[in-house]
C-alpha cells in the first residue's frame, strides 16, 4: 500500500468501491441489457482509459434491497443467495419465501393434471399436463427421473409448490420424492414400505407445518391386514426420519386417496366398514400440531350420492352432489371444524351436466371442473375415444367458459387433479 495514503482514506476507499459494485448489481438487476453492454471488449477497452472515480453513494437499507429481490425472478435471487452467507440467510428466511410466494400467487397458478391408462401393463407411459388456470394455456411438464417400461408414479400431493411423488424407475423398489421444479431441488426420501413392510399398502399425503418451511410426509398402513387398526408414520423434513409412529382410532378405516390440507391439518372423507351404517360418510381430520384424530359427520341436509373435499378461500368445504342418468345438483358446505361440534354453513348450489360430479378444484373463488367422457367406435374392435372438457365456472355470475379440450384415441383416464403455484419454498 502507498505510504502516502493513511488507513481511514484507505477504509473509505474499500467502502466506497464495495458501495458502487452493489448499484451497479442492483441496476444490472432492474435492467439486464446493462449487462451486455458493461460485458463488451470494445466498452471495456474504452474504460481502460479512463482513471476510476469515486463517487460517495448512500448504503441501500436491507427492507429496500428485499424489496427489490421480491421483484426479481427466480434465477436472480438463486444466484443472489450464493455470493455471500449473509443474503442466503435473509433470501431463504420464512418471511422473504412467503412474501416471494404471495407475489407470485397473483401471476396465476397452474393445474397439473395426471393422465394414465386403465390397465397396470402400460404404467410408465403417464403422463402430466400443465395448464395455466386462468388462459387454458399448456405448457410442458417433466419429471426430474427416467421411467422405464416398468416404471410408474404417483402424485401424493402438491402444496407450497412442493411436489411429493410417489415413483419406481425400474418397477421394483419404489422412493418417495420432495421436488421444487423452479429452483430444480429435489430430495430422494425412503419409501416407508420398506421400513414397516406391512401386508397393504395405504396412504401418503402431504402437509407443512404452520409459519414455517417444513413439512411432513404421512403414511398410514395395516401391518396385516387381520389388524384391528391402522398405524400412522411421519416423515418431516426437520428429522428426516419416520420414527414418529402413532395408532390410529378405530374409525380411520376406508379412507379416500384425495384430501385437503388447512393450518397443518389434514382432512380425508371416509365411510363405515358396517354395511348398516355405509351410507353414512364423515370426514376424518389429523392435526400435525397435536397428533390426534377428530371424527366430523356429515348431517343429514348434506348427505348426498358423492361427496368431494375442496378448500374455499382458506376454508374446508365439502362438495355434497346429487345426480341422474344426465345431469348432476352439487351443493358446496362450509364447515367450521372446532373442539365441541362443527358447523355447517352451506355456501352455494349449482348444477352440471354429466352423469356424475365430475373432477373439480377451487381457483381463487372460481371451480374448475373436468367432464370425462369415454365412447367406443361402431364397428372397430378395442377402439375407443375419451374426452376431456376442462371448464372455469363462476358461481357468483353462474357462467362457465372451456379453458382446454383435449381428445386421445385411446382409453385414458385421469388420475389425479392438482393446483400448483411457483415457489421457491426448499425441500
Amino acid at each position: 500500500m502507498n505510504s502516502s495514503i493513511n488507513d481511514e482514506e484507505y477504509s473509505e476507499h474499500i467502502n466506497t468501491s464495495h458501495t458502487l459494485r452493489k448499484h451497479i448489481f442492483l441496476t444490472c438487476i432492474s435492467f439486464p441489457s446493462l449487462i451486455s453492454y458493461f460485458c463488451n471488449p470494445r466498452i471495456l477497452d474504452t474504460m481502460s482509459d479512463v482513471p476510476p472515480i469515486s463517487i460517495p453513494l448512500p448504503e441501500l437499507p436491507d427492507e429496500l434491497m428485499l424489496d427489490i429481490f421480491h421483484r426479481a425472478d427466480a434465477s436472480t435471487i438463486l444466484n443472489a443467495r450464493s455470493t455471500c452467507r449473509s443474503w442466503r440467510v435473509k433470501l431463504s428466511s420464512y418471511d422473504f419465501q412467503t412474501t416471494l410466494a404471495q407475489r407470485w400467487k397473483h401471476h396465476g397458478c397452474s393445474l397439473l393434471m395426471h393422465f394414465c391408462y386403465p390397465s397396470s401393463l402400460m404404467n410408465s407411459v403417464d403422463w402430466v399436463m400443465r395448464m395455466d388456470a386462468s388462459s387454458g394455456y399448456t405448457m410442458p411438464f417433466h419429471f426430474p427421473f427416467l421411467l422405464t417400461y416398468e416404471g410408474w408414479f404417483h402424485i401424493i400431493g402438491v402444496e407450497n409448490g412442493i411436489l411429493c411423488i410417489r415413483y419406481s424407475s425400474m418397477g421394483k423398489k419404489s422412493y418417495l420424492l420432495s421436488w421444487n421444479p423452479v429452483s430444480r431441488k429435489s430430495k430422494i426420501i425412503q419409501d416407508p414400505v420398506y421400513i414397516f413392510q406391512p401386508d397393504l399398502v395405504y396412504l401418503y399425503a402431504l402437509v407443512y407445518f404452520p409459519s414455517t418451511l417444513d413439512y411432513a410426509i404421512l403414511y398410514i398402513f395395516k401391518q396385516t391386514s387381520e389388524s384391528p387398526s391402522s398405524s400412522l408414520s411421519i416423515y418431516t423434513s426437520f428429522r428426516r426420519n419416520w420414527n414418529v409412529i402413532i395408532t390410529c382410532p378405530p374409525y380411520v378405516v376406508t379412507l379416500d386417496a384425495t384430501y385437503v390440507t388447512l393450518g397443518g391439518s389434514i382432512y380425508w372423507l371416509t365411510c363405515s366398514v358396517d354395511d348398516d351404517e355405509r351410507r353414512s360418510p364423515y370426514i376424518v381430520c389429523f392435526s400435525l400440531l397435536s397428533n390426534t384424530f377428530q371424527q366430523i359427520f356429515i348431517p343429514r341436509q348434506a348427505l348426498a350420492h358423492c361427496y368431494m373435499l375442496m378448500l374455499l378461500n382458506q376454508k374446508v368445504c365439502l362438495a355434497s352432489s346429487t345426480h341422474d342418468e344426465e345431469v348432476f345438483s352439487t351443493s358446496i358446505w362450509h364447515v367450521a371444524v372446532t373442539e365441541e361440534e362443527p358447523a355447517w354453513t352451506r355456501l352455494f348450489m349449482y348444477n352440471g351436466v354429466a352423469p356424475l360430479f365430475t373432477p373439480a378444484i377451487f381457483v381463487d373463488e372460481d371451480i374448475i371442473e373436468i367432464k370425462e367422457r369415454h365412447f367406443e367406435e361402431d364397428g372397430v374392435d378395442d377402439s375407443h375415444v375419451s374426452h376431456f372438457h376442462i371448464c372455469r365456472y363462476t358461481p357468483m355470475e353462474k357462467t362457465r367458459r372451456t379453458l382446454h379440450w383435449v381428445e386421445y384415441e385411446d382409453n385414458v383416464r385421469i388420475r389425479s387433479l392438482h393446483v400448483y403455484y411457483e415457489t421457491l419454498y426448499p425441500v
